[in-house]
């Protein structure tokens, strides 16, 4: 929070003797609107890292007068475009060759090595599954309609809220970014350095003597992994977004139902202001679902069967009949089994964030409106009960293409079922 009260040495320069740093009048205005920026402003490393790794062809449009975020444009004169492009086809042809790869191992696993079917079945359905992630994550370009409709909603909440409120109360956007980062690193090179027996069938046939084939297609594998990490990011941190306005707008109440019997025009007023940013919240959640959604539902089959698949691998090579095929993956089968694991949960508290602050919302409304008494008209009341009724969680609620709602309450039911399908598995 900047405070209206300037110190002295903040209206002139200051000069050092031994220096020729200067603390000016303009880099304070530079700090000032630093604490300022906007959540999109903030996001700038977080989009970079997204752009990077081809999960985006967008580019950040600054607004020429505040220099701030304006919009994301989608041009082929931008080099992320293109950058984008190099990315998806060097992708696509990595994964193809080793899609041929794999299926070429499969038969070779079934004439020479004796490996129950169920295992071979369940490693080649894992395999179709990095295809399935692989077009998920350009699932985001084909709606981008619905992002561009959800970052409008966002900007117009940032308006009603006012840069004063929202520079007083910060977001951990940066916080969650580096962590998330490190996050991303750590299994993408967990993952590649584990999956090296993978490769070395189909390294046979690419790394010759070509140098620059080798680095390519390690650079191209890195890339997938990443992609395939950074995808749980991308969700986590567009329902933090959601999570943080909600949080915002609970704090704003909260101020503001502490003096509601002072003056009851003004009141009405912002009672309806936070109606309306609550609805704006509600319709850039759903915008975000309709995104999400069907990709939820891809992922969340996709980690599930690799979680059962993995934990019955390892069970079965370490316990009941070892195998020098799964000796040469057991470690990877453990590493991704918690991973895969991780990766569900962050996906089900990132659906989960904007629930539970929708939650206490309605909480402190109910708590407000029992302090209310007969002290006020039936207007403020009808109002307050009108802007409460449309307080629902199922408004941002996440669910799996229709079929169910994602949150944590899942989890022990995702555990059931994969003790069970292990069990199945391990009798027969």
């Amino acid at each position: 929070m900047v405070t209206q009260t300037q110190p002295k040495w903040d209206q002139q320069a200051i000069h050092f003797p031994h220096s020729s740093f200067s603390f000016t009048h303009k880099s304070t205005a530079k700090i000032i609107a630093q604490t300022k920026m906007s959540v999109f402003d903030q996001l700038r490393p977080f989009v970079s890292f997204c752009q990077a790794c081809g999960m985006i062809p967008f580019t950040i449009e600054q607004n020429q007068i505040t220099n701030k975020f304006a919009k994301f444009t989608f041009s082929f004169r931008h080099l992320t475009t293109w950058w984008f492009f190099l990315v998806m086809f060097m992708e696509t042809v990595v994964m193809s060759v080793m899609g041929y790869v794999s299926f070429i191992q499969t038969f070779y696993i079934l004439n020479g090595q004796n490996l129950p079917i169920t295992v071979i079945i369940l490693l080649f359905v894992i395999g179709m599954s990095y295809f399935a992630q692989l077009l998920l994550s350009r699932w985001i370009i084909l709606h981008y309609r619905q992002l561009r409709n959800a970052i409008e909603t966002i900007q117009e909440v940032e308006k009603l809220f006012g840069e004063k409120f929202i520079s007083q109360h910060k977001s951990s956007v940066t916080t969650r970014f580096i962590i998330g980062f490190v996050l991303v690193v750590i299994s993408a090179i967990g993952t590649l350095t584990l999956s090296t027996p993978i490769h070395r069938q189909f390294s046979s046939l690419i790394y010759t003597n070509n140098v620059f084939a080798s680095v390519a297609t390690f650079s191209t594998l890195a890339f997938i992994y990443l992609l395939f990490e950074s995808t749980f990011f991308f969700f986590h941190m567009c329902y933090y977004i959601i999570a943080y306005y909600v949080q915002l707008l609970i704090i704003r109440s909260d101020a503001e139902d502490q003096t509601i019997s002072q003056k009851k025009k003004e009141n009405m007023g912002v009672l309806k202001e936070n109606t309306l940013i609550l609805n704006y919240l509600c319709r850039a959640s759903q915008e975000l679902n309709r995104i999400f959604s069907f990709p939820v539902l891809i992922l969340l089959t996709a980690k599930f069967i690799s979680v059962v698949t993995t934990a019955f691998a390892y069970i079965y090579n370490c316990f009941i009949h070892s195998n020098v095929v799964l000796d040469s993956y057991s470690w990877l089968f453990l590493f991704t089994f918690f991973t895969d694991w991780i990766k569900m949960l962050i996906l089900f508290n990132a659906a989960d964030m904007p629930v539970n602050q929708v939650i206490r919302l309605l909480r402190d409304k109910v708590t407000a409106i029992s302090s209310y008494g007969l002290s006020h008209s039936l207007a403020e009341k009808f109002a307050f009960m009108t802007s409460l009724v449309q307080i629902d969680e199922n408004r941002v609620r996440l669910s799996a293409a229709g079929l169910f709602k994602v949150g944590m309450h899942l989890v022990p039911a995702l555990a059931g079922a994969v003790v069970t399908y292990m069990v199945i598995l391990l009798q027969n």
